[in-house]
């Protein structure tokens, strides 16, 4: 936990957070800015406009004591956080995160509440057992509260015990309604937390250990396999050459695609013949308002030979292109894609299917690079024949960050490694 800590402070001052903007290569985001002093020291100030927020360092020291108040106010919802960091030397004592929150007329007086987290480190992993409960929230409200305690112990094999205490209550004038709600929603209440709490501890105990074990890692590194169902090369091949010639054929009214049944697209043809080289289109999915249209211009079809489609934003913010050497005898098709994704312009991704690859089951078939001025990923499949008219496919994936990014990969390693794995 110690490492986790001093990465994401390293992370914290290694940012390029400045007057402009948060800068990442030629990009400039203004969703974060520095307005007052200088970066991630005491007196330093911070702006962020979309969530209508302002952040101030109230005390910044890396082996002592440090406080980062937050404000936010926005349609009348006015937040305060506080956040409380003790360290001592490269290890972490304590973390309190305190605020408020006050809503909007009417009814103000109900729409407020309070609340308090603290963890205590020392005490958690205390040789002796903590004396107090290391871990604490309260959360109040004008009508009522509710406090969570945890505490730890340890039997002989060396696992963890435990023990959470839960109270509600209310307070004021609902103080008896709240006590004849509580005997009704009691048992309930127990079963929803003795759930969330058993799925927890499962999906710590099936990941955390490894990760512990491998440590903190500037490369993450995610493999899965599946078995699905294998396929004939023939039949690949001749479903490749049917798909082909079915775009070939399809027909064109007045420059629209005809289509034989409710379709989630519309499709334009704006210039040549159709599937002719140099033949330009517009495709809309429905509803145009939510998404985009993609500008597509084919540059070769031969059923023999290349057949190569080349597409864009209409701002022409995104472009891309994929090609195949044959449709009739596959062997590779490549794909490649550039532009701005999630404000980032500079994000290049580029994948090869090698197909000779894939059916001699010689190394992997597929890969796929992708980078931005953070870092860069990369995919590679593999697949060899299993029992039973199966294959194992093994997926392969890396994240590796650049410059001041590689810290923050290093402390994803431990706490986002396990949903991004679950998501791969």
């Amino acid at each position: 936990m110690d490492e986790v800590v001093a990465a994401l402070l390293d992370a914290v001052e290694e940012a390029p957070v400045t007057e402009s903007g948060f800068e990442v290569g030629e990009d400039v985001h203004h969703g974060v800015r520095l307005v007052e002093g200088r970066h991630a020291t005491t007196g330093a100030r911070y702006r962020i406009p979309a969530a209508g927020a302002e952040v101030s360092v109230a005390a910044w020291d890396r082996a002592g004591e440090s406080r980062i108040d937050v404000t936010g106010d926005r349609d009348g919802h006015t937040v305060r956080l506080q956040l409380e960091l003790r360290v001592s030397g490269r290890r972490l004592r304590a973390v309190r995160v305190s605020g408020d929150y006050q809503g909007p007329k009417p009814f103000r007086r109900v729409r407020r509440a309070k609340w308090t987290c603290e963890i205590d480190a020392e005490e958690w992993w205390s040789p002796l057992g903590p004396k107090t409960p290391p871990v604490s929230v309260r959360v109040v409200h004008p009508f009522a509260f509710a406090d969570l305690r945890v505490v730890r112990g340890e039997d002989k094999r060396g696992r963890w015990n435990v023990r959470t205490t839960a109270r509600f209550g209310g307070r004021s004038l609902l103080r008896p309604l709240a006590w004849a709600g509580w005997a009704v929603v009691r048992r309930r209440i127990r079963r929803e937390l003795d759930g969330s709490l058993g799925k927890a501890v499962s999906a710590w105990n099936t990941e955390v250990p490894g990760l512990v074990e491998r440590g903190l890692q500037e490369r993450l590194d995610f493999e899965h396999r599946v078995t699905p169902t294998a396929v004939s090369r023939e039949w690949a091949e001749a479903y490749v050459d049917a798909l082909h010639q079915a775009i070939g054929e399809s027909r064109f009214e007045e420059g629209r695609l005809v289509t034989g049944s409710e379709a989630a697209f519309s499709m334009r043809l704006l210039k040549g013949a159709h599937i002719g080289p140099g033949a330009r289109y517009r495709i809309a999915p429905f509803p145009e308002d939510e998404t985009e249209p993609v500008d597509v211009a084919v540059t070769a079809w031969d059923r023999d030979g290349t057949s190569r489609i080349e597409f864009s934003s209409p701002d022409e913010v995104k472009a891309g292109w994929v090609e195949i050497d044959s449709a009739r005898k596959p062997t590779v098709v490549r794909a490649a894609l550039a532009g701005e994704f999630e404000g980032f312009t500079q994000v290049e991704c580029d994948g090869e299917l090698d197909l000779e690859r894939w059916w001699a089951d010689d190394g992997p078939a597929l890969t796929v690079n992708a980078g931005n001025p953070l870092g860069e990923a990369t995919l590679r499949v593999r697949k060899a024949p299993a029992a039973g008219g199966k294959w194992t496919v093994t997926i392969a994936a890396a994240v590796e960050g650049r410059t001041w990014a590689r810290r923050l990969v290093a402390a994803a390693s431990l706490v986002a490694a396990v949903p991004m794995n679950h998501s791969l």
